[in-house]
């Protein structure tokens, strides 16, 4: 059990590590790095971006109030239009907060991705790490911890945790969430759930859920990764509270989704509601199957597996640290995320995705040729 607070030295060497995590593979590289859809962006969602473009919506600004887009969104996940706030890709939430509440404390279920760190050092952010507890196969929600931590509980202590987290793996139930949502009545806090739609054992921790029961829950959903759109950088935030959403908006730049994204998402949810749900319930099923498939085969080899249902694996390596190992699958045109930088994890942590079989296939061949006997 671990609660520490960062200093600013060590997020100097963490950040460079820890921040980016795309768009900087070379062409001809497979990338395990950066946890999207294996099946890829949807025929549905190719054909709308095609049209899109052809009609050139591209020339004009986008609606800055996203009414259509809002009322879209709302359709899809059965929520009130009112509280969605449109974001430019899931990362853009922890800024907005931020700017929107200006909390003098940060509390941070970890390890987790995200720029938090980056913002906590650029604006003083004093940051708490609450540090999630290590287990044979995984890592567990510190429960014990949350009493001693609640201590912080108050209107300018901003709460963050990702479900399904980011790197771990690990999935809060839903007693678990709302266990954190009580301890810390009196703070915002942000589940980020960008993973939760790709998450074969999530159908019932949904936080989005929750919102009603809770006005002090922000909730934030990645388009980009359940669809695979990163290029087209959309999210949204949502919470039931109205005052919160009032000052979040008067934080957001007035036109923060570009017109092509969220023309192709409006018309996508508001015409295509079967096709989209038919390939999410797809999706898991490919992840699922190929999660298995990946942590069966890098047990095989000798890698220490942590339990997923998402598309990607933490692993610990053993005998070769992970920039060693990175170095060596890099030489086979292999990306993996170094994941040794995050709090509670060590040098010898890496995050792998799934992908498609054939392109597993090649990712396994080449870690068996690092760790060959």
């Amino acid at each position: 059990m671990w609660i520490r607070t960062t200093t600013s030295k060590e997020l100097e060497v963490s950040v460079g590590k820890c921040r980016y995590h795309g768009g900087a593979v070379p062409e001809g590289y497979l990338d395990f790095s950066a946890p999207l859809n294996p099946l890829g962006t949807p025929r549905v969602l190719k054909d709308l971006i095609v049209n899109t473009v052809f009609r050139e919506v591209y020339s004009r600004y986008p609606d800055y109030t996203y009414s259509q887009l809002r009322n879209a969104i709302a359709y899809f996940y059965g929520t009130n239009p009112e509280g969605v706030i449109p974001l430019n890709g899931a990362s853009e939430a922890i800024y907005l907060l931020v700017l929107a509440l200006r909390p003098k404390v940060l509390v941070v279920f970890e390890p987790t991705f995200g720029d938090h760190k980056y913002l906590s050092e650029a604006i003083g952010l004093k940051t708490v790490s609450v540090i999630y507890v290590e287990s044979e196969d995984r890592y567990e929600f510190p429960a014990d911890l949350l009493k001693s931590v609640s201590t912080l509980n108050s209107r300018e202590t901003l709460v963050l945790l990702s479900n399904p987290n980011n790197p771990t793996g690990t999935t809060l139930s839903k007693n678990q969430l709302t266990e954190v949502l009580e301890a810390f009545a009196d703070s915002v806090v942000l589940v980020d759930e960008a993973y939760q739609e790709l998450c074969y054992s999530c159908e019932d921790v949904d936080a989005v859920k929750l919102t009603n029961s809770y006005e002090n829950l922000v909730v934030v959903r990645s388009l980009t990764k359940t669809y695979a759109v990163p290029g087209l950088r959309v999210g949204f935030l949502y919470t039931s509270n109205a005052k919160l959403v009032e000052v979040v908006e008067a934080s957001r730049p007035p036109w923060n989704v570009n017109s092509l994204a969220s023309e192709v998402f409006t018309k996508a949810f508001n015409e295509h509601v079967g096709e989209l749900k038919s390939f999410i319930s797809l999706s898991k099923n490919v992840i699922k199957s190929e999660v298995e498939y990946v942590s069966k085969n890098l047990k095989s080899i000798g890698l220490h597996v942590y339990k997923s249902s998402v598309p990607y694996i933490l692993v610990r390596h053993r005998g070769l640290t992970t920039e060693s190992v990175i170095a060596l699958l890099t030489r086979q045109k292999v990306y993996i995320r170094d994941a040794s930088r995050y709090p509670g994890l060590t040098p010898y942590h890496a995050r792998i995705s799934v992908k498609l079989r054939h392109e597993n296939d090649v990712l396994l061949s080449s870690y068996k040729e690092v760790f060959k006997t």
